[in-house]
Formats: C-alpha cells, structure tokens, sequence
C-alpha cells in the first residue's frame, strides 16, 4: 500500500514538474519573440545589400584623376626639397683618423 502511494506521489511530481517546465519555456519563447532588441526606427531602415555591382561604374571610378588635397601637397614638397647628405671624402691621413683611440667611456666598461 505505502509502495503504491509514493509512486503516485511521484508521478504527481513528475507530471506537475514536466508542465511546469513546458510553460516556463513557452513564455520564455514567447517573451523572447514579443520583444525585440532592434529599435523599430532602425528596423525600418535594415534593407539587404544588393549583391550585383555596377562593374562599369567600377571602372570609371578607376580611371579618374586623383586629387592631392593641399595638407597633403605640403608634406610632398617638403620631402621633395630635402638634399641628401654630402658623401665623406677621403683624405690621405683618413686611416690615421680612423685609427681606434681609448676613450673615457669605453675604459669604465
């Protein structure tokens, strides 16, 4: 008798547990569904991409004359005018000079 008691009573449990659980989820899909995370003004504006191009428009954009803003021609024209650094010329005593010589600093090492 006790044996079939606490099979009822844990069928009870079951049963009320499983609908439990259905409902829960269900409100849960059901909120998930009613409220959006996209503002509706911004839904509105969401359109898909067209995916053919205008190869044509492509190849004109290609081909036009590229402007050089004037920040930009400033910077050139300075790089353009700097002279390049005179060459050592080399002078009989040159190896004298370029001789190794004891210096302070390499003595304290």
């Amino acid at each position: 008798m006790k044996k079939n008691r606490a099979q009822k009573d844990i069928l009870y449990i079951s049963i009320s547990s499983f609908v439990l659980v259905v409902f829960w989820i269900g409100f849960n899909l059901y909120h998930d569904y009613v409220t959006s995370t996209i503002a509706p003004d911004l839904q509105m504006e969401i359109q898909p991409i067209d995916p053919t191009f205008n190869t044509g428009l492509i190849q004109k954009l290609k081909t036009r004359e590229k402007i050089i803003p004037i920040y930009e021609l400033k910077n050139a024209s300075a790089e353009a005018s700097i002279t390049p650094s005179p060459t050592p010329v080399v002078t009989p005593n040159a190896s004298e000079s370029l001789a190794p010589t004891s210096s302070p600093e390499r003595l304290g090492q």
